[in-house]
């Protein structure tokens, strides 16, 4: 199997990773990992045929190298780790590890191998790096605030307290803005995205959106937002000018990760009750097709 231009999901109930044709609409490939490891986010790491995964149930960062199928490498991080990015300018990998209040770095020079931990917030969750500079944010979801740590000296640089729980952490395609997703129960759901400027680390605009964001990622040269919802099963497009949702679509049940086509025509999202993953038209608002894979897809990337 080519695996460039192909999509790679984690199922997390199936331990396995798929292999969807996006021309074809089609899973064309199955790679099965050891029972009860609970793979969930996957990146690719820069330009190589390494692909990250955390394995929430087992505690660990596995590498796969996509040439050979095979597992290269497995390391122990933190408990239940969640999510992961890897930093441009260090090359360093980090791990949120939503159990034990932690980030796990993994080094990235020649070999991979854990460094250590440092200290997040309570309950880290989505965690975003940079693309320019040597910056990482955390959303920690308890204690309800946003970290940025300097990847290179792993000195947290500021903390932002946020008024609501936050979910998701992403930073624009140009590094000025971090888009915060974040929700607060009282009575009724008041989910936001909150607007961070990166050089001042202040808050300056607040978007509300209607379900509780669970992914967001930037779409259409900056000028919209895709935001997913778990709970609802919908995606929200958010028009960055007006501050509106120009659609609503329903995607399935208990949405869960999100990718983007080269040409950001078509959005792929996982969908964990119904072992599917969506393809949308975002701009048409409406989704063109269901494709089935194993068992509580999660993570996914596009594989360019």
């Amino acid at each position: 199997m080519v695996w460039k231009d192909k999509i790679a999901v984690a199922n997390t109930g199936g331990n396995s990773i798929s292999f969807i044709d996006p021309l074809l609409k089609k899973e064309i490939s199955r790679i099965q990992l050891d029972s009860g490891t609970g793979p969930c986010d996957l990146v690719r790491l820069g330009c190589t045929s390494n692909l990250l995964i955390t394995q929430l149930y087992d505690n660990s960062l596995a590498c796969l190298n996509l040439d050979s199928k095979t597992i290269e490498k497995i390391l122990l991080v933190g408990c239940y780790p969640k999510y992961v990015a890897v930093c441009n300018f260090t090359h360093n990998i980090f791990v949120s590890n939503a159990d034990s209040d932690s980030i796990s770095i993994v080094g990235n020079k020649k070999n991979l191998k854990l460094i250590g931990q440092i200290p997040a917030g309570s309950m880290p969750q989505g965690i975003d790096c940079h693309p320019q500079l040597p910056i990482l944010a955390v959303a920690n979801m308890n204690s309800q605030d946003v970290w940025l740590i300097d990847t290179g000296k792993l000195d947290t640089i500021n903390i932002t307290r946020i008024d609501g729980f936050p979910t998701q952490v992403k930073f624009s395609s140009k590094g000025d803005i971090l888009y915060i997703g974040c929700y607060l129960y009282n009575g009724d759901s008041n989910s936001k995205i909150i607007l961070l400027s990166v050089d001042g680390h202040r808050i300056y605009r607040e978007i509300p959106i209607r379900y509780v964001p669970f992914q967001i990622i930037e779409a259409g040269d900056g000028k919209y937002l895709l935001v997913i919802s778990f709970e609802s099963g919908r995606m929200e497009v958010i028009s960055l000018a007006s501050g509106n949702a120009v659609q609503s679509i329903e995607v399935g049940s208990m949405a869960h990760g999100i990718a983007l086509d080269r040409e950001e025509r078509y959005a792929y999202v996982t969908n964990t009750k119904e072992d599917t993953v969506a393809v949308v038209d975002w701009r048409l608002g409406k989704k063109v097709a269901d494709i089935p894979v194993d068992r509580e897809p999660s993570g996914i990337v596009y594989l360019y």
